[in-house]
């Protein structure tokens, strides 16, 4: 009886030790748990809070803690829902205390980040409502009302945005690119051949593995590149030389691939930096120039095709709200000019992000929490006037635009086809990188690529002292574009409405030359060429046989009624344009450079023809018009053949005149008609000479027009 009388005693004292224990251990964890998430260590603070949650599972405070852990970081938000709804099922604290572990309720807040819960859950109403609630509680004033406000105006947008689907086919690129790790920044050359990439995996070395970024329990960012192989196939990815202990990560590349503008963070405030290719080997990066860096945070920047222009991001001082979208001019030194505001058409009071500039510098593209943003980062587009303003920027649409952060979208140079990461269901890891295909995008790319590749011959390596030099035949301008020494790749950007003529050189010797038309029909097209290198041009040996084309007798330029011609044939003469009025005849020729079909009609001797036509109209009562169009030999860049060249020439002088006439008040069929046209083709037999023989070939190049 003693016996048990004393253990019943024991027992009294040892159950409220157990208890006063457990109150410590509790303490001890909130405490621990707390200061993780003062200190912003997500993931262990996620765990801290998890523990301390199993000592109470029913505590709204611990079950709001955790939530709001859970959607600070980049990949495990949804994972906060369950936690946020217990935080709110019962009623909230008047009067919060963060730092008190006996605290047993929630603040206000919770319905905030509630409402963001259901939100990346597409559960919009119930967003909305509980973004309301978080309204009725707390006064206007209160720094996040208008944060809510904009909650609620983003479900809206949702909603609209999901009932309003886009044809877009979107497709994961492959565990090739993408691995159990965020991959995610996709950067794309201009022909598509190589990818550049920002990756959160372990290296194939394992050297990266004990730097660990604290804030997301993930190792740092690394840059890598990919290149398609000649069938088309993603190779294995590449770690660049230019990585460092520190975050790294790609921003935007030149359109041949070979200048890359990255972002490094080494001190808490990302600054921008390119780095160049040189061989197999990239550059030390260099910080750009200009303003363009600052104390401020810059996080992205996109460089026009021509490298004339650029936009770049940065949060500093004087902008319109968080990060802005600046811009920078090439002035003639070749330095960048000093920064400007893009201003209110595309910047917000909320965040702007990622700008890329389409191929042929009409099109932005950036990201924004602003405009009409269905959640988060949304991807927009602007198109340039031609006053030199930006467009308003329209929402690219879902399903390409989520809820979450949608950002990093590099479109392809036809704008049909883009890459961009995203976090989806069914990937190969965290974020991912896709192709999403756009047949149905309203922005259409104005301009033509030359693309393709120089090939050495067999068993030799492409030549240092080997470019691709385009000459803009109406401008003047040469450029030279490298190809990539690991393939011999090239690409270059040809302008609507120009004439170039691009040389390939090697050991200082044009080895293959051709002429290129691009017509301004403001559409996009590709031509691709593949150059083979032989022995004999790489070594410069001279002495090997030429094989000598015969050339038969040279057609006769036909003559229509030569004694009414009333200016020569100006064949030889130097003179490429002419008019003149004699013999009741009205007289117009136009000579053209190899491939163009199209002249001014503001040219002084064509306004004249057109004066000795109406004179003719007015005398006879009508005219008849005969026009004569011709090509050389000459293989055509721009048509199928030379007979659809000088077709397409007689009938772009035909549509000349009837629209110079109809100004007048002249109507074809009434005051004007066309004879059958005479459509010629002549000259030698092309040799593969076009720069040599010119001159020659040029005499076969015209128009001719007689008006009687």
């Amino acid at each position: 009886m003693k016996r048990l009388l004393l253990l019943s005693l024991l027992s009294l004292v040892v159950i409220p030790s157990f208890a006063q224990l457990s109150s410590r251990e509790f303490t001890t964890q909130f405490l621990e748990a707390n200061r993780l998430m003062e200190e912003k260590y997500w993931s262990e603070s996620i765990d801290a809070w998890k523990l301390v949650l199993q000592m109470d599972p029913s505590n709204a405070n611990v079950n709001y803690k955790l939530g709001y852990c859970y959607m600070q970081t980049a990949n495990d938000k949804k994972l906060a829902l369950p936690f946020l709804e217990v935080a709110t099922s019962e009623r909230v604290a008047k009067k919060y205390d963060p730092f008190d572990p006996k605290e047993k309720k929630a603040p206000v807040e919770a319905f905030y980040y509630l409402g963001n819960s259901y939100h990346l859950d597409y559960q919009l109403d119930k967003a909305t409502e509980a973004f309301s609630t978080f309204q009725s509680k707390v006064s206007k004033k209160h720094f996040m009302h208008r944060l809510a406000e904009r909650q609620i105006e983003m479900c809206n947008n949702a909603k609209y945005q999901v009932s309003h689907p886009q044809n877009y086919l979107i497709s994961n690129v492959g565990p090739v690119i993408n691995e159990a790790s965020n991959d995610y920044s996709p950067v794309i050359s201009l022909d598509e051949s190589s990818m550049f990439f920002t990756s959160r995996r372990l290296r194939n070395d394992s050297t990266n593995e004990d730097v660990i970024d604290n804030s997301t329990g993930e190792f740092y960012e690394d840059i890598y590149v990919s290149y398609k192989d000649k069938t088309g196939t993603w190779m294995e990815p590449e770690l660049l030389n230019i990585n460092t202990d520190s975050h790294a990560a790609t921003i935007s590349t030149s359109p041949d691939g070979q200048t890359l503008y990255i972002y490094y963070d080494e001190k808490g405030d990302g600054q921008i930096w390119q780095s160049v290719l040189f061989g197999e080997t990239w550059s030390d990066p260099e910080m750009m120039g200009s303003d363009i860096n600052s104390d401020a945070w810059e996080t992205h920047i996109t460089v026009s095709a021509d490298e004339q222009v650029l936009y770049y991001v940065s949060n500093r001082e004087g902008g319109f709200g968080g990060r802005d979208i600046y811009r920078c001019v090439k002035l003639p030194t070749g330095e960048w000019s000093q920064s400007l505001n893009v201003g209110a058409a595309l910047n917000t009071e909320w965040e702007e992000d990622s700008p890329f500039l389409s191929a042929d510098g009409k099109t932005l593209y950036f990201s924004s929490q602003g405009h009409n943003s269905m959640g988060g980062f949304d991807i927009f587009y602007s198109t340039l006037g031609d006053d030199g303003e930006w467009s308003k920027p329209v929402n690219i649409g879902y399903p390409l635009n989520t809820v979450e952060d949608d950002a990093f979208f590099a479109p392809a140079a036809n704008s049909k086809r883009a890459y961009y990461s995203s976090q989806k269901e069914g990937g190969y890891g965290l974020k991912d990188i896709y192709v999403v295909d756009m047949p149905d995008s309203p922005v259409e790319a104005d301009l033509a690529v030359l693309k393709g590749f120089i090939y050495p011959a067999e068993g030799e390596e492409l030549p240092d002292d080997v470019f691709v030099m385009v000459t803009n035949k109406k401008t003047g301008d040469v450029t030279e574009y490298r190809p990539r020494q690991r393939d011999g790749a090239y690409i270059t950007i040809l302008n609507p409405c120009d004439s170039y003529q691009i040389d390939y050189v090697v050991n200082n010797d044009i080895y293959q030359q051709e002429f290129i038309n691009v017509p301004c029909d403001g559409s996009y097209s590709e031509i691709n060429k593949e150059i083979f290198l032989l022995p004999v041009n790489l070594a410069g040996d001279n002495d090997n046989p030429v094989v000598d084309i015969p050339v038969p007798d040279e057609e006769p330029v036909p003559v229509i009624n030569p004694n009414k011609r009333g200016v020569n044939d100006y064949l030889g003469t130097g003179v490429t344009v002419g008019s003149s009025f004699e013999n009741g005849e009205a007289y117009f020729q136009r000579y053209f450079v190899y491939d163009f079909d199209a002249f001014a009609e503001e040219e002084t001797e064509f306004a004249e023809f057109i004066n000795n036509l109406v004179e003719l109209i007015k005398a006879n009562g009508n005219a008849t018009v005969l026009v004569e169009s011709s090509a050389s030999r000459v293989p055509s860049s721009r048509f199928k053949n030379n007979d659809e060249l000088t077709a397409n020439r007689n009938k772009t002088a035909e549509k000349q005149i009837i629209a110079a006439l109809s100004k007048l008040g002249y109507k074809k069929g009434k005051d004007f008609s066309f004879a059958a046209p005479r459509k010629l083709v002549g000259g030698p037999i092309y040799r593969k000479d076009a720069q040599t023989n010119k001159a020659t070939y040029e005499l076969y190049q015209y128009i001719k027009v007689w008006a009687y």
